[in-house]
């Protein structure tokens, strides 16, 4: 018997085992196990909706077909579109034609004649796909067959045709990406390069994530005339609190890049350990104190300095500082007292051997918190530190030092001054061991003992005045300190006069002397804040010390510092010390800014002019940044730095950059000095002039290429 049910809104609900299938529609059709919907059909299953012009459903053969219009959705996140779609319940099989997909978070769509899924095997004839509009797409990759699974969110795409417009511009036989951001091993984007000089470069990054602890990635690299090596990273996360790295590097030359260039080492390996704890002593230990505690570990060696320069094809980027500083620092803290641990070592990449220099492994700290006594006008702390001073070669020694100051405050005339007294008594020990170098003798390094009691005597106001709009803060402030007695013994009455570190000597045997010569000191000061509506947009610092002892007055530096927002966009800073005994200033930076969100810039001028062992050290550095955002798609920037002291430009580069919301396409020339590790000289550097371009396929990703134009 036929039967015909017109329905508004709620048709029927079907069922199938446990699972259920629900068909709704205007007008429903059935007869005996078939049901057929038009009029607007929908039906859900599972986390999927279904819509077409007709649907079908068998009930003995578990089957749907949709006709005509069909849309599937699935969990709100995957739509895929179809004349015609066949789905089979019970053997979980799909087929659709024609077939088109579009990831919703992404944007990424695919486009193919025809699709056969199979649990969660999807399995698809030639088409295309793409991040861009699918009317006109700016880029698309063609392919002749396809497959994807669903399980582990992964399409292989075969015979792979990238196009931009309809040219084609690259070809791979196979071609994988994954269409979610799970965490998985496999090939990630090479990079590419060519180099006059060092050949054709070629990186390919391997990853490995067999667990969500813990990855590691290996990028073995080739340049053609210049040698091979590879770097490894390892990440992990090995409790809650904590998290750390490691990465090991190996490059070989060939003999003959090594000879041309005069390198003084033919390999060139390191390693870097970072590694940052927030809470060991509970996690490690089981100790349950009311403190808390912490390690950080940031550590780093190489032989020379192109292991720094050979991580990646863009030499540009990587650190040129002559000087390499590894450290640990571990502590516990509780609400009175301070306890750590630093360990601190120096490497020099423009030295052969760092064997003469001075580490500090380690510097045992301990300090007592603030505490307060007669309702706040008496305050005390306290700290204690032991630094042991190591090298293989020469002299060592081991260092105490004692700090106890203790300061007395009130507040004078209805609280509108601030007087404090200070009470400061500090001390050292120092005692050496070990061999001496070949200038040096046990005499010169007898153990020392020094100890100091100061005073001070600070005061101070802060001021308010409102205006209209414009609200004005000074604080001018004046403190004495008399240098009270000193107490000389040893290695530090020997050499109390000719290793004051005010002459900025610190060689043999003065390398371990920290003393200045005692002299009373008055510091002057006045900060000045300007706020309008609330907000600052004005500060000024201005600092004069003065020093006098026995011979002489001296006066210390005058220093000023000015932050000034002068609009919403413009900013302005300045920094400047002047020596009075010299007559000039000796240091002095300015930097101005401006930022109106289409427009940025900077200027930014550094120079010193400071004695350094009676010897003038001059140094004056200009940088200059800007960037032009024409519209939502072109971005124009560039950079210089130069060293106007040497005459040399350090750094270039000039660049552009059009963005869509699927592709990133860029352009620049960098000119970069970079150092080097020679045999005729052990400090030198080389310059490189380089044209990177960049290509970003939105969302599957991109790589760069970059082609060094100079040697």
């Amino acid at each position: 018997m036929r039967k015909v049910c017109w329905i508004s809104l709620i048709a029927s609900t079907l069922l199938l085992g446990e699972e259920q299938v629900e068909l709704y529609g205007t007008n429903i059709d059935t007869n005996e196990t078939i049901a057929t919907a038009t009029g607007n059909p929908v039906a859900l299953y599972q986390d999927q909706i279904l819509s077409a012009d007709e649907l079908v459903y068998d009930r003995n053969g578990s089957i749907i077909e949709a006709k005509g219009s069909v849309n599937l959705f699935k969990a709100g996140q995957y739509h895929a579109i179809s004349d015609y779609s066949k789905i089979n319940l019970l053997e979980d099989t799909r087929y659709s034609t024609p077939y088109y997909a579009v990831d919703q978070s992404s944007g990424l769509w695919m486009s193919t004649s025809e699709a056969q899924g199979c649990q969660n095997e999807i399995d698809l004839s030639s088409g295309a796909v793409s991040g861009c509009d699918s009317t006109d797409p700016l880029w698309k990759i063609r392919f002749s067959s396809a497959d994807y699974d669903t399980e582990s969110m992964w399409v292989n795409l075969y015979n792979a045709r990238l196009e931009v417009g309809d040219v084609p511009v690259f070809y791979l036989p196979y071609f994988g990406y994954p269409t979610d951001r799970t965490r998985r091993s496999g090939l990630l984007i090479p990079s590419f390069g060519w180099s006059s000089s060092e050949g054709f470069y070629y990186q390919q990054p391997i990853y490995f994530a067999p667990h969500n602890w813990w990855d590691a990635e290996l990028r073995p690299q080739i340049r053609t005339d210049r040698g091979s090596g590879i770097y490894t990273d390892f990440r992990f996360v090995d409790t809650k609190s904590s998290e750390g790295s490691i990465r090991l590097g190996y490059f070989k030359e060939k003999i003959e890049y090594a000879q041309e260039y005069d390198l003084a080492n033919q390999k060139h390996y390191g390693y870097d350990v970072h590694y940052r704890h927030r809470d060991p002593l509970r996690e490690w230990f089981g100790v349950t104190l009311e403190g808390e505690s912490g390690l950080y570990v940031e550590g780093s060696w190489m032989n020379d300095v192109d292991y720094l320069n050979l991580q990646q094809s863009d030499q540009t980027q990587n650190i040129t500082d002559n000087q390499v500083m590894s450290r640990i620092n571990t502590y516990y803290s509780s609400e009175d007292n301070y306890l750590g641990a630093y360990f601190k070592h120096y490497q020099y990449l423009d030295q052969v051997s760092n064997d003469n220099t001075l580490q500090t492994l380690p510097t045992l700290h301990y300090h007592r918190y603030l505490e307060t006594l007669f309702n706040d006008y008496l305050l005390f702390n306290g700290d204690v530190t032991a630094t042991h001073f190591y090298r293989p070669n020469g002299k060592r020694a081991v260092e105490g030092n004692f700090n106890l100051p203790l300061t007395l405050q009130t507040a004078l005339f209805d609280d509108y001054i601030d007087v404090s007294y200070t009470l400061n008594a500090s001390s050292k020990v120092i005692g050496f061991y070990a061999n001496e170098r070949a200038n040096e003798t046990g005499s010169v390094y007898e153990q020392g003992k020094y100890a100091q009691l100061d005073h001070t005597l600070s005061v101070g106001t802060t001021l308010v005045k409102s205006y209209e709009s414009t609200t004005h803060v000074i604080n001018p402030f004046a403190s004495y300190t008399s240098a009270g007695s000193r107490y000389y013994d040893g290695y530090y009455e020997t050499y109390k006069d000719s290793c004051d570190i005010t002459g900025t000597y610190a060689g043999y045997p003065c390398e371990f002397y920290t003393l200045s010569a005692p002299s009373d000191t008055l510091s002057l000061g006045v900060n000045n804040y300007l706020f309008q509506n609330g907000n600052q947009f004005l500060v000024d610092r201005l600092s004069q010390n003065f020093e006098y002892d026995d011979q002489r007055s001296y006066y210390g530096e005058l220093q000023n510092e000015l932050e000034w927002e002068i609009t919403e966009a413009i900013s302005y800073y300045n920094q400047t010390a002047y020596n009075h005994d010299r007559d000039r200033i000796t240091k002095e930076q300015n930097t101005l800014r401006y930022n109106d969100d289409i427009v940025t810039a900077s200027v930014s001028h550094y120079y010193t002019d400071e004695l350094r062992n009676s010897t003038p050290k001059y140094a004056s550095y200009w940088t200059a940044d800007a960037a032009y955002q024409y519209n939502s798609h072109y971005r124009v920037f560039g950079l210089l730095a130069y060293d106007y002291r040497e005459d040399l430009l350090k750094r270039s580069e000039i660049g552009i950059l059009y963005s869509q919301r699927c592709l990133d396409f860029g352009i620049r020339y960098v000119q970069n000095r970079r150092p080097i590790l020679t045999n005729a000289n052990v400090s030198d550097s080389v310059n490189d002039s380089y044209i990177f371009i960049t290509i970003i396929l939105k969302p599957i990703g991109g790589s760069e290429f970059n082609y060094k134009l100079t040697k």
